[in-house]
């Protein structure tokens, strides 16, 4: 993101100067020989050109910086202006240093100095608390902070990221009560808990709120305000994200639709991806052909180099659905053996099982449980899957049985889809009991999964007749 970028959406709402900032609240190193009282008016009446001075000496700063960031070059403007009360005693006295120091904190921000940079915009918004970009600065600081930590995998302390979280989120609230008609705030809290805590359902709002703001301009005001045209093509993307994943899949591709109308000239969202979101919406409604279009659109607007896994996984995904297994796995084979991730090693295992090559499928899934660490219980649920249907009860008992106990010791819980499949397979062993005993745990939990209600039927007949029922049979097709 351009430092531009960050700066825009800001209209009239400039660092307010002195008359709007307590100066005997201030801390800094010109503290001790500041002026108490209203002496600091006197002495700046008295001499009159010192305020045409500073005005001068803040434009030029202004004009200094602004030519560093077209050019990226962040270290020189930290170099020269950091810490702003150091090196500019006289602005940041005075309360015209508001500007210098948004300016300069984007700049930590994009040296990946995130703590120094939260330092340098925090006195701003207590001076001058009606600052919006203050606010958002902070906000997207601390949101930034969070980004950078989950994009270089670096683990962080529960109590720091709870302590940013706070921070983000106060400060977003208090940019968007300040600027209720900008786009760009409510976007980026939207982002916030959608992309950092995974909750979509709060996010939600912060979308249709930036997406109206958008919309209720008029021709002018979006000419002026051009630079928040990107943000609402943006909300509207995940917006439709979030819809989808609450199941509103009829509301997610009307706007996944305006999506790519209202983009099709800019580009501000990646064509991969607005296509995969397409063929992804469509393959959830039940429209794997028509997803399929989509998909390969996505790959072939791809930029050169650019990883396109993912589509082709979801392709291969369409193709079992319409029981073309064969052009599935010619899917699956546009991705080198060596980039297969793990999501991609299930869908090609399920794509051997539809070929008939069980074995084959079930080396894959092996491999990838012993090197997977974090989802390891997907690929252990599928080998249970395969051994079940294969009247491999015993193999199939102990592997789901082990994707239980991996959740429970990884997440804290276990895996109900893995509880499921165990209690299928006890059953298929004859053990009544111990499968009614797990059915049981998952009905206190309102498990809802197919044939659920159908196996706990056949589970509590087997334990009242105490003989296995061999006319009925749960087990469904791997795949």
């Amino acid at each position: 993101m351009t430092a531009n970028a960050l700066l825009a959406d800001r209209g009239d709402d400039r660092a307010r100067v002195v008359g709007h900032v307590d100066l005997d609240g201030q801390v800094g190193s010109g503290d001790s020989g500041r002026k108490t009282g209203g002496d600091f008016l006197d002495e700046q009446a008295a001499t009159p050109w010192s305020g045409a001075r500073l005005q001068r000496d803040q434009e030029r700063v202004l004009a200094e910086i602004a030519e560093l960031q077209a050019e990226n070059r962040w270290d020189d403007i930290i170099a020269l202006f950091h810490p702003v009360q150091d090196k500019l005693p006289e602005l940041e006295d005075s309360g015209m240093a508001g500007e210098v120091r948004l300016k300069v904190g984007f700049a930590l921000g994009r040296a990946g100095r995130h703590a120094e940079a939260l330092d340098c915009l925090l006195p701003l918004t207590r001076q001058d608390p009606d600052n919006a970009m203050a606010h958002y600065s902070m906000a997207y600081t601390a949101m930034d902070t969070l980004f950078s930590a989950r994009s270089n995998r670096q683990p962080m302390p529960h109590r720091e990221k709870k302590r940013l979280l706070e921070t983000a989120h106060d400060h977003f609230s208090q940019a968007c009560r300040l600027r209720p008609d900008s786009v760009t705030f409510f976007y980026r809290h939207g982002v916030l808990y959608k992309e950092i805590e995974q909750k979509p359902r709060p996010a939600i709002p912060l979308f249709e709120q930036a997406i109206a703001n958008w919309e209720v301009k008029d021709t002018e005001t979006a000419k002026r305000h051009h630079q928040q045209r990107p943000k609402y093509i943006k909300a509207m993307y995940h917006l439709s994200s979030c819809l989808l994943g609450q199941g509103m899949a009829g509301r997610s591709l009307e706007l996944m639709k305006k999506v790519i109308a209202e983009d099709q000239d800019r580009d501000h969202m990646a064509p991969v991806f607005k296509h995969f979101a397409m063929g992804k919406i469509l393959y959830t409604l039940g429209r794997p052909e028509q997803a399929l279009e989509h998909l390969e659109l996505a790959a072939y607007r791809a930029d050169k180099g650019q990883p396109v896994d993912f589509v082709h996984e979801l392709a291969a995904r369409c193709g079992l659905v319409l029981q073309q297994p064969e052009r599935a796995a010619k899917y699956i084979d546009r991705i080198p053996a060596p980039r297969r991730r793990p999501y991609v090693r299930w869908t090609e295992a399920d794509v051997l099982v539809a070929l008939g090559r069980k074995n084959q499928a079930l080396q894959v899934l092996t491999a990838t449980a012993e090197r997977d660490r974090r989802s390891r219980h997907q690929a252990l649920i599928r080998i249970g899957r395969i051994h079940l249907g294969s009247g491999n009860f015993t193999e199939a008992e102990q592997k789901c049985r082990q994707a239980v106990e991996f959740c429970r010791t990884t997440f804290g819980n276990p895996s109900h889809e893995a509880m499921f499949w165990q209690a299928a397979a006890l059953y298929k062993l004859g053990r009544f009991r111990e499968a009614g005993a797990i059915l049981d745990e998952l009905a206190d939990h309102r498990f809802r999964y197919p044939n659920f209600n159908r196996l706990t039927g056949l589970v509590r007949q087997a334990c009242r007749t105490g003989k296995e029922n061999k006319n009925l049979s749960l087990v469904q097709k791997t795949g």
